[in-house]
């Protein structure tokens, strides 16, 4: 993505955060702003139209530093994971969100997200040949 349009994107974030800040509830505004940006980054690509849907996404971890400390079949096993896999594992892992975080942001319950988490690690570990530590 070009600087141009992650500098647009961010600003678009932190501009809809204030625009909705009484809509802050609880402790931990993370999950809140998650879902913001989520929603922002989704409008982009919608309006881009340059993928026809998030399942087209090319396989960027958010914050690409932490696929350092990842082995090369983890880091490659990632990258053919679908998209709501990827998702989910680096909200739990990289973001180190809890499990009703990753909801709030997700929109979906906390059973879902078990369900959810427990279905990518299996995936993740038949594509590492059963190796995802």
């Amino acid at each position: 993505m070009p600087q141009e349009h992650a500098e647009e994107l961010a600003a678009a974030v932190f501009e809809r955060a204030w625009a909705n800040f009484d809509t802050l509830t609880g402790e931990n505004p993370l999950p809140w702003l998650y879902g913001i940006a989520r929603n922002v980054m989704r409008e982009f690509y919608r309006s881009r139209r340059e993928f026809e849907n998030l399942d087209d996404f090319d396989g960027a971890l958010p914050d690409e530093s932490a696929a350092v400390d990842l082995s090369l079949d983890i880091n490659r096993a990632l990258l053919h994971l679908p998209y709501a896999e990827r998702e989910i594992l680096t909200l739990f892992a990289w973001e180190e969100l809890t499990q009703a975080e990753i909801a709030e942001v997700l929109g979906i319950t906390p059973n879902n997200v078990r369900v959810r988490l427990h279905r990518a690690r299996t995936h993740l570990s038949e594509l590492t040949g059963g190796h995802d530590d």
